[in-house]
């Protein structure tokens, strides 16, 4: 297979051609690149540019990273009094509340806080009825009397450990 040498010459004018429009497109992008980079260049100055922009993404980073710290404590010390105020120290004492009825089928359920906060629900089983009473607590407290039953419940659920104190 004999090519002439015009043909040849073709070619390579082609191919000359083909990169050159290469080299066009490849500029025009570049160009883009630093026209947008010397938009953040006050005096045309590129590497002056650069070193603002870097400077600039410093600040930033330093900014979200000490807000973050901040923030995170913030939310941090939200949930550690969040998780003081929850109810989560719990006692339930079951028992027999009228002698004619067996199973211990009535019960009394204490939830605390971590203040002492909280509730004693009491519930009385009895063949004709079933009775529940609601007994406020604070701090430990109550003015009502309570039941024996009431008392077992409230003392077992103070004397649980708060987490802190059983994780530290």
């Amino acid at each position: 297979m004999n090519i002439d040498t015009n043909t040849l010459i073709f070619i390579a004018l082609a191919i000359m051609m083909i990169l050159i429009v290469i080299c066009f497109i490849c500029n025009s992008i570049n160009s883009s690149k630093i026209n947008t980079l010397m938009d953040y260049s006050d005096e045309g100055d590129i590497i002056g540019a650069l070193k603002d922009y870097y400077d600039k993404v410093d600040d930033l980073s330093k900014t979200v990273n000490d807000t973050s710290d901040a923030v995170l404590m913030s939310r941090l010390a939200n949930c550690e009094n969040d998780s003081n105020i929850s109810l989560k120290k719990v006692a339930v004492v079951n028992f027999d509340a009228f002698d004619d009825v067996t199973g211990k089928l009535s019960f009394a359920l204490a939830i605390l806080n971590n203040n002492n906060d909280g509730i004693i629900l009491t519930s009385l089983y009895g063949h004709n009825s079933c009775n529940t009473y609601v007994r406020e607590i604070v701090g430990g407290q109550t003015p009502i009397k309570l039941l024996d039953e009431e008392n077992a419940a409230l003392e077992n659920a103070k004397s649980k450990l708060k987490r802190t104190e059983n994780n530290g």
